[in-house]
């Protein structure tokens, strides 16, 4: 009896040192960095027409930042669309100098009583005015027996698999449009990307301002006869880190209507052994604008002779956002740098909401294009996922690892290769 009170205060001691120690457990993950500053270089954080709010909020593993003008506000999640979101704002004042003009005035009230209805993207309801809009009679021909070829597969192929999605789904960042139609065999298109060229901008941009802009000159020069070679003045775009994948896919654009980039795309991936149902869906998803289609099939081919290949491209129709899909697009080419830097792999292939690859001596290879891992519940429940389990796993980080990070990651088996954006 008169050790009842020791074993009493032991007691008591063991319930506070266990709830001690979970305390301490619920406090071991690290906060995400919050400050823009940290997470984007100073160029894409203020300029002379922008000013990126100073902190940003988490959508799970990515950054969202918000970018302020006179243009409008947008959010962008990933510093790579902070890039692209900034690199489109000179062009708002090419534009608006365009659109103030009597020529453009003049030309878009004739634009407005023609015959043909411009809705987004997607000329409808041509009527007589046909005949006048043609130049190359022989590449319509051609265009149009592609368009009608592929109709034609689709419907024997039956509905499109639903998108999945890749990962943790998020809003829609603000300002960005839902991506449309592009179908357009009448020359519509053509103004387009002349004028997207003109002012350094993707023609198939998802900014739902610049796009309407973009298309307001468009149809002034396709039905009203504007100009596209009116003198501007020098069009300056902060640098946006693209990859020699993406400025194909930009040139492409630039030079081919949407269905000739398709039939160039179907080209390559067959030349890859790439061919049939998974392609023409994955042609489907309209995330993968003619500019994306382009950076992930040239992002592909420049793995080499890897095997499953085939499967990137089915992973890629889950894509539901355009952050997913370029998130796809930096997975390539992340393990594509890795392949050249004497990593050499040999095979490809989803690992859920991953890209990952193994190598010839059996080796784990993981793509992250991500701007920072931190030590967070989402980074240990990757690193300790039972199907990316082996003796030899090695993580590839566009961005930065923080030092919590790469040691826990380390005491879990895996090694990390981080800041590869910047070089690949």
């Amino acid at each position: 009896m008169t050790r009842t009170p020791h074993l009493r205060a032991a007691a008591a001691a063991l319930t506070l040192a266990l709830a001690s120690g979970a305390l301490q457990s619920q406090q071991t993950y690290e906060q995400p960095e919050t400050r823009a500053s940290a997470l984007a270089p100073a160029a894409l954080l203020s300029g002379a027409e922008f000013q990126v709010d100073p902190t940003v909020v988490w959508e799970g593993p990515m950054p969202r930042f918000t970018i302020n003008s006179k243009y409008g506000t947008w959010q962008a999640t990933g510093s790579e669309m902070l890039g692209v979101r900034v690199s489109e704002i000179p062009a708002f004042s090419q534009l608006d100098k365009v659109s103030k003009s009597d020529a453009f005035a003049s030309a878009l009230g004739s634009a407005a009583v023609q015959p043909i209805k411009v809705a987004g993207d997607l000329i409808t309801n041509p009527v007589d005015t046909v005949g006048n809009l043609f130049t190359g009679i022989g590449n319509l021909v051609n265009r149009a027996g592609r368009t009608v070829g592929t109709a034609g597969q689709n419907a024997a192929d039956g509905p499109a698999p639903t998108a999945k999605g890749i990962g943790k789904p998020a809003a829609v960042d603000q300002g960005t449009a839902q991506p449309g139609s592009i179908s357009d065999p009448f020359g519509y298109n053509a103004a387009r990307r002349d004028w997207a060229k003109k002012v350094k901008i993707d023609p198939y941009t998802s900014n739902a301002a610049l796009s309407a802009k973009l298309g307001d000159v468009a149809q002034a020069s396709f039905l009203g006869g504007f100009a596209v070679d009116v003198t501007l003045g020098i069009v300056i775009a902060p640098v946006h880190y693209a990859t020699a994948a993406y400025e194909q896919g930009t040139q492409e654009a630039y030079q081919y209507p949407p269905v000739d980039v398709e039939m160039r795309n179907e080209a390559r991936l067959k030349a890859m052994g790439i061919e049939g149902r998974p392609v023409r869906d994955f042609f489907r998803n309209r995330y993968f604008t003619p500019t994306l289609q382009t950076a992930l099939v040239v992002a592909l081919d420049s793995l080499g002779n890897v095997e499953g290949r085939g499967d990137v491209i089915l992973f890629a129709t889950n894509a539901v956002t355009e952050v997913q899909a370029r998130y796809v697009v930096g997975s390539v080419l992340l393990l594509a740098q890795a392949n050249r830097a004497g990593t050499p792999l040999a095979h490809v292939r989803p690992l859920g909401s991953v890209l990952g690859a193994s190598t010839r001596d059996a080796r784990l290879v993981v793509a992250a294009p991500l701007d920072l891992v931190a030590w967070t519940p989402i980074a240990e429940g990757f690193a300790r996922r039972q199907d990316l389990a082996g003796p030899q796993r090695t993580l590839l980080v566009s961005g930065a690892v923080t030092p919590r990070a790469r040691q826990e990651l380390a005491a879990l088996g895996w090694s990390v290769s981080d800041n590869l954006g910047a070089v690949r």
